[in-house]
């Protein structure tokens, strides 16, 4: 079944100006800048959340898979805003949110790479995990004061 778009790459594109940043319907990577990530959270409502712009550049960036990685599966045709909601909305469940998925995804490719009997790419995701689970730590530890 083929659904239709519901947001259209015309309206992307006009956010995309409105707010000031590059047109994110050409987006080919999931890079967004810390410039872009700012423009973004100053559309939404914060609702008293103090919101780190640098984990919220993080999350769109992780938000903005879904469209370039998975075009089957791009429901926002990567506008920002709308996209910048989606962080937010796992922002309300918990601030760490970016941290966790980040441990929880190395977990997976270090089993993924262990049931390949790659040690050398385990070796690496497991490396890369240790730190992540460092970086979930301290946003646990800020939560907590």
């Amino acid at each position: 079944m083929k659904l239709p778009q519901y947001v259209s790459l015309e309206e992307v594109q006009r956010v995309c100006k409105g707010i000031g940043i590059r047109d994110w319907t050409k987006l080919k990577q999931t890079k967004v800048t810390l410039n872009e990530a700012k423009k973004i959270l100053k559309q939404l409502k914060l609702n008293g959340m103090k919101v780190d712009p640098e984990q919220f550049r993080a999350g769109l960036e992780v938000e903005l898979e879904h469209g370039v990685m998975f075009p089957d599966y791009n429901v926002t045709n990567n506008h920002p805003v709308l996209t910048g909601k989606i962080v937010m909305a796992h922002f309300m469940e918990m601030l760490d949110y970016y941290y966790r998925l980040e441990v929880a995804e190395l977990e997976g490719d270090i089993l993924k790479a262990l049931a390949k009997r790659n040690m050398p790419k385990a070796r690496s995701y497991y490396k890369r995990m240790t730190k992540a689970r460092e970086e979930l730590a301290m946003a646990e530890s800020k939560t907590l004061r």
